[in-house]
């Protein structure tokens, strides 16, 4: 089985990969751009069984590259904050979309796992320019305004 990273080369992407990959270390292609280059899915060569995850770029702007996978029996996990459309349903599908204005990408990654890693989602937060969700999370983990800062 093959392994791939698809992610937004932003602060809330890489921050959200990072969560991920400390909580389920695993060796992966990764797919990437710049701040932006979000139809990214279609450069993804998986085969039946493959397992992809998604972080941090819109469902509706890798539409048809999804269905695709999906059709391909490619296992495909999905964490995003952005525009999603109508979301597909499949059994090789695993997602966690929430386009509220106050998260990001990071913050649903820690949720997803269960607050593991709330540096990173604080420093995703922050570089996807949510401060009050950043301070609300540092607050909620006891991190001085000095480590914030940092973060």
């Amino acid at each position: 089985m093959n392994y791939f990273d698809v992610f937004n080369g932003d602060a809330d992407g890489i921050c959200a990969l990072i969560q991920l990959r400390l909580a389920q270390p695993q060796e992966a292609q990764l797919i990437t751009g710049v701040k932006r280059d979000i139809q990214l899915l279609a450069q993804v060569n998986a085969q039946p069984g493959d397992q992809i995850s998604i972080l941090d770029i819109s469902l509706d702007k890798n539409r048809e590259a999804l269905l695709t996978q999906l059709k391909q029996q490619v296992n495909v996990f999905y964490i995003d904050h952005h525009f999603h459309g109508e979301i597909p349903q499949a059994d090789n599908f695993v997602y966690k979309i929430d386009t509220q204005p106050d998260t990001c990408t990071s913050l649903l990654m820690n949720d997803h796992l269960e607050q593991a890693f709330p540096f990173w989602a604080i420093t995703g937060a922050f570089g996807d320019n949510l401060n009050r969700s950043a301070q609300n999370l540092a607050q909620q983990h006891h991190i001085s305004l000095k480590q914030q800062e940092l973060l």
